[in-house]
């Protein structure tokens, strides 16, 4: 295992795009805790023992937790495992949970990375998107995050909002580069089923933008960011200065990770398996011994699958011979003569014997793996 994963399903409110697990009810995070950390206990007792590179908290709000819940989990953390030298800790943050306490407290816990869930810095979209922060706060937080130590600072921004201006989308980048950050995610506004916007975009309240938009927001977005010397790495993700997220290139990379926490994944090379998307399943499971989590074992064709999904979204691309390594050589030939068309209208590219989707077509990413996919 080369990193850790922790999901804490809290937040003060739902946005209305979120499709990932939380839950606004504060009254079990004391309970959560302790069972994160017979989780920690059972799974880190279990591993092969191999020093961690990375280390992520994510939700749901991790930022809600007090000093004192995070000082347990890491003091559970460093029992059961151990970590390499200079490790990627990253913490996720709402805005609006940071102060200069609440910063110093982060750092002097061994975190050295912050993703600041920043969205916009225009109220009218916070407002639809029902942030719990504030556009001042926004740029407030990345500034008390720098001035408190951090130096590998990222930002979340949404493209694709309803109603949002190509010049408001401009300002917001122009915003993000203001600021001390040295790595930015952008991500398209999604409809995701089960959620207000959904059923809003059902009953015709909200209407989805156009593709023609969304695709010049996206060429807007790699101009002005490649301009201001970020590395396009991935297809949402931009760094400068090498921080590109060593956690999530584990992701991209194929690499086993332990994750702990309810709706948490984890992933060994041959198995994937999935914790319960329940709090007080995920609870009531680790305090009665029960099992929480579903584990399934994966063909050469779903490998083969999870390997394009993952290689194809990032600029290094996929290995042929590695597939045939891996996989097995039909995989290679289906790989290779399903690329030509690509290769041919300029949307693929070969390089040092890999195949990589074109950064400015990563876009149409979904399009082209239809097509590489075994059926």
């Amino acid at each position: 295992m080369r990193g850790i994963y922790i999901h804490i399903p809290f937040c003060r409110q739902a946005c209305r795009y979120c499709d990932f697990y939380f839950s606004v009810s504060l009254r079990y995070l004391d309970p959560f805790v302790d069972a994160l950390l017979e989780e920690i206990r059972q799974k880190g007792e279990s591993s092969t023992g191999h020093s961690l590179e990375t280390l992520y908290l994510g939700g749901g709000t991790p930022s809600l937790l007090s000093a004192r819940h995070l000082e347990r989990i890491i003091n559970a953390l460093y029992k059961y495992h151990s970590f390499q030298e200079s490790p990627e800790w990253t913490i996720e943050c709402n805005p609006d949970d940071l102060n200069e306490h609440t910063v110093k407290s982060l750092g002097l816990l061994g975190f050295n990375r912050l993703s600041i869930g920043i969205q916009s810095f225009h109220e009218r979209d916070l407002e639809i998107m029902r942030r719990s922060h504030n556009a001042e706060q926004a740029e407030a937080s990345v500034l008390l995050a720098s001035s408190g130590g951090f130096e590998n600072i990222t930002m979340d921004l949404i493209y694709g909002i309803p109603g949002q201006s190509f010049d408001e989308w401009e300002e917001n980048i122009e915003k993000a580069l203001s600021l001390p950050v040295s790595h930015l995610s952008a991500y398209h506004l999604t409809f995701e089923p089960g959620t207000v916007f959904d059923h809003w975009r059902k009953n015709g309240r909200l209407h989805p933008v156009q593709e023609e938009e969304s695709v010049d927001q996206y060429r807007i977005l790699r101009e002005k960011l490649l301009s201001a010397g970020f590395d396009h790495y991935e297809l949402s993700n931009f760094a400068r200065n090498g921080m590109s997220s060593k956690h999530n290139l584990l992701y991209w990379s194929g690499a086993s990770y332990i994750g702990l926490g309810p709706s948490a994944h984890s992933y060994d090379g041959e198995r994937r398996s999935w914790n319960t998307s329940s709090l007080k399943g995920y609870i009531g499971g680790i305090n009665n011994g029960d099992k929480i989590d579903e584990t399934e074992q994966l063909t050469s064709r779903e490998k083969y699958h999870d390997y394009l999904l993952t290689s194809l979204r990032t600029r290094r691309g996929a290995d042929p011979a590695y597939m045939e390594e891996a996989f097995g050589l039909e995989f290679r030939v289906h790989f290779e003569s399903s690329a030509q068309a690509f290769l041919k209208n300029g949307s693929m590219s070969a390089a040092g014997g890999r195949l990589f989707i074109e950064p400015g077509q990563w876009l149409i990413t979904d399009h082209i793996l239809r097509a590489l996919f075994m059926d």
